[in-house]
């Protein structure tokens, strides 16, 4: 599964940049009639100031990171999935683990059982050459 698509071609070419005329003057900032002094101060302080909900606080030298919506529900699908199958393979592995459990017990009875077999023909073998 790709994250990234490719890239679209663009085979238009872009018309050249038409800017506007800048103005010959400058405005001015200076006091009307209607403001006082003090306002056109206010006004000039708040445009200066720069507003902490507009810059992003980044931590260290990380930056925001954006994702398409598309691709994050993708992946929250995939994480999914993984779970399921993750648990799935641990299932596997306890029933794997219960079988060994029961073929070492087999297995240790039968080497018990082949113990008790050696020692009665041990004991035959005895009685009939003594």
């Amino acid at each position: 599964m790709g994250l990234f698509g490719k890239k679209k071609e663009e085979n238009s070419e872009l018309p050249p940049l038409q800017f506007p005329e800048l103005p010959k003057s400058v405005p001015s900032f200076e006091p009307q009639s209607g403001f006082g002094s003090n306002d056109v101060e206010q006004i000039k302080n708040a445009i200066s100031m720069p507003s902490q909900r507009a810059m992003p606080e980044y931590f260290g030298d990380e930056k925001p990171l954006f994702v398409k919506i598309e691709k994050y529900r993708d992946v929250v699908e995939t994480l999914k999935k993984l779970k399921i199958r993750l648990n799935e393979a641990d299932n596997i592995l306890d029933k794997l683990s219960n079988l060994r459990t029961e073929e070492d017990r087999e297995l240790a009875m039968w080497q018990s059982d082949l113990e008790k077999i050696r020692g009665q023909l041990i004991e035959i073998d005895r009685n009939l050459f003594e």
